[in-house]
């Protein structure tokens, strides 16, 4: 389960650094800088975009974070394991 979170939380780091880097490609093709420029499918991608871009990256960072600590309670739990004399967990 670890190692999918860690998984999905690069990817969706990496998807929202190149949102980032082509952000000025899209929005300047497809969406609109200026707001009150009367164009609504222009003004809903520029939206849209802009959420989903800041939106990646702190969610990126939560399921790399959760992935870490999902490792660390494996760990505490192998080792208490091994202290009562089981097996350790694989």
């Amino acid at each position: 389960m670890r190692k999918t979170v860690l998984r999905w939380g690069i990817l969706l780091g990496v998807a929202g650094v190149l949102m980032m880097i082509l952000s000025p490609v899209i929005i300047g093709n497809f969406g609109t800088f200026y707001p009150a420029a009367g164009a609504p499918v222009a003004m809903a991608v520029t939206t849209l975009y802009s959420v989903a871009t800041i939106a990646l990256l702190p969610f990126s960072a939560s399921l790399v974070a959760a992935s870490l600590v999902m490792r660390h309670a494996e760990a505490v739990a192998a080792g208490k394991e091994t202290a009562k004399g089981g097996a350790p967990a694989e």
